[in-house]
C-alpha cells in the first residue's frame, strides 16, 4: 500500500489530486479513470468581451453628420471641380425581417443645406448585426464595416459581397484592418473615450491614382469620421490640379443622442 500524488493535463488546463491508499493496481487504475472523468466534465467560463457597443442600433439611435464633398472632372481642356457641404442624420427607425429570416434594422438617411433649413429623408439603409460581424447596405451594396471582437491590427474582406465589375471596380482589392482600437479620439469638441479605425484600403499608385478610405467608430455612438478619396490624374502635378478626376468626402459628427 502507497500514497502518491498525480498531476496532469486534460484539454490543456491541469489537474492535480491526492489519492487515498491504493491496495492493487486495478484501484490506481479506477481512481485514475475518475479523475479523468471528473476533469473532462469540468467546464470552465470563459467571458469574451465582444465590444458590439461600437456599433449600436437600438431604434431611435442617431447621429448627425457635416458632410464636405469634392468632385473633380477633367477633360482636356474643360476643368470642372464641384464642392458641396451639407448635414446628414442617419436614424435607426425600424425593425424588419430579411429573406432568410434575419433580424436586420431600417436605417433613414436625412438631408439638409445646413442647421437653418429643415430635414428631408433622402435614403434608407440597413443594417444587419450578426454575432461576428456588422453588414451595412448603403445604396444596395452589402459591406462588412465592423467584426467582433476588435483586436488591433485585424484584417477581414469587408467587401467579400461586393460584385467585382463596373460600376464596383472602385471597392477592388480593399483589405479592411483595425488600428487604434479602444484609443480615445477627440473631433469637432467631442471627446470619446473608446474608439477604433477601420481602414479599408489606403493605396497610392505610382503618384496617378490614390485610393483612401477610413472610418473611426466610438463606443455607444457609432460612426464618428470617414474618409473617403478616389483620385485619378494626369503624370505631373498634384492630386489638386486641374488634371484629376476624382473625388474627396469627410463626414464628421456634430450631434448624436
Amino acid at each position: 500500500m502507497f500514497k502518491f500524488c498525480l498531476q496532469y493535463k486534460v484539454s490543456g488546463r491541469k489537474l492535480s489530486a491526492l489519492s487515498g491508499l491504493c491496495a492493487s493496481a486495478g484501484l490506481c487504475l479506477g481512481l485514475l479513470f475518475l479523475l479523468t472523468f471528473s476533469a473532462c466534465n469540468k467546464k470552465d467560463t470563459v467571458e469574451v468581451n465582444y465590444n458590439y457597443e461600437y456599433y449600436p442600433y437600438s431604434i431611435g439611435h442617431y447621429v448627425t453628420y457635416r458632410v464636405d464633398s469634392i468632385f473633380y472632372t477633367y477633360s482636356n481642356p474643360n476643368y470642372f471641380r464641384d464642392t458641396a457641404r451639407y448635414e446628414l442624420k442617419e436614424l435607426i427607425a425600424d425593425t424588419l425581417y430579411d429573406n432568410e429570416n434575419a433580424l436586420n434594422y431600417k436605417i433613414e438617411l436625412y438631408r439638409r443645406a445646413d442647421s437653418s433649413a429643415a430635414w428631408a429623408i433622402w435614403k434608407v439603409w440597413y443594417l444587419k448585426p450578426t454575432v461576428t460581424n456588422v453588414q451595412k447596405v448603403e445604396d444596395d451594396i452589402r459591406f462588412i464595416k465592423l467584426v467582433f471582437p476588435p483586436q488591433e491590427s485585424a484584417e477581414w474582406n469587408g467587401n467579400i459581397y461586393v460584385p467585382t465589375t463596373d460600376p464596383y471596380t472602385v471597392y477592388r482589392d480593399w483589405n479592411y484592418v483595425y488600428s487604434n482600437v479602444h484609443q480615445p479620439y477627440s473631433i469637432n469638441g467631442f471627446n470619446f473615450d473608446s474608439t477604433l479605425t477601420v481602414t479599408a484600403v489606403d493605396v497610392t499608385n505610382n503618384l496617378i491614382t490614390k485610393t483612401l478610405h477610413r472610418e473611426v467608430y466610438a463606443k455607444n455612438v457609432g460612426m464618428i469620421y470617414r474618409e473617403w478619396e478616389d483620385l485619378h490624374k494626369g503624370v505631373s502635378g498634384t492630386f489638386d490640379q486641374n488634371t484629376t478626376n476624382g473625388f474627396r468626402i469627410r463626414m464628421r459628427i456634430i450631434d448624436h443622442n
